[in-house]
């Protein structure tokens, strides 16, 4: 989680997250994007972004389940490299799926 950086908004909090291939389909990147927003809310945050490579569908669905929606592609200045965009607003309390 970081509450700054490139393509960031004031407010805007980027999530990011990844597990090992054996650790994958138990909720537990879900279970710990919920909780990083939780606490990201409690610091101010007024929006979580997740940023997905677009060949990354299971990334994507993590992104859905913890209550993200689609916002956009953007691409970063520096490389080139394209991502999707998922967010949530943290200033509201979401009800999610965890799984």
């Amino acid at each position: 989680m970081r509450f700054t950086g490139e393509g960031l908004a004031p407010g805007q909090v980027n999530v990011a997250y990844g597990l090992y291939p054996s650790w994958r389909g138990r909720g537990l990147a879900t279970r710990a994007v919920l909780l990083v927003s939780r606490y990201a809310a409690s610091e101010g945050g007024e929006e979580a972004v997740i940023q997905v490579e677009p060949e990354n569908p299971g990334s994507a669905a993590v992104a859905r389940r913890a209550g993200f929606t689609p916002g956009g592609r953007q691409k970063h200045a520096k490389d080139g490299t394209r991502f999707d965009w998922y967010v949530r607003d943290l200033r509201v309390d979401t009800p999610v799926t965890t799984c």
